[in-house]
């Protein structure tokens, strides 16, 4: 998916959802995209287009992290990560 096929996308207002390197793009009001769940407006929702499509593994990341960030999953990973982090010291410290 390029750049100007993303812009035809918006420009279009289709009501179908758009897949870009396994993300889900959806039109929802003027003006914003919902990815994966996570609002954008139009800027940033091709932004990531430009980042998903990069040959870049750190922009593809980076993109990555974004739609987490916004659809919430980050902060469960986060979550997830300190309670790995308490069960771990919880268990060295009984030793």
């Amino acid at each position: 998916m390029s750049q100007e096929e993303f812009r035809e996308w918006v420009n279009r207002r289709s009501h179908l959802p758009l897949a870009v390197k396994g993300h889900t793009f959806v039109m929802k009001e003027a003006n914003i995209v919902t990815v994966d769940g996570g609002k954008f407006v139009y800027e940033e929702a091709l932004q990531l287009v430009k980042q998903l499509n990069s040959r870049s593994p750190f922009a593809q990341i980076n993109a990555s992290v974004m739609i987490w960030e916004r659809n919430g999953g980050l902060r469960l990973i986060v979550l997830g990560l300190i309670a790995a982090i308490v069960v771990v010291v919880i268990l060295f410290a009984r030793r």
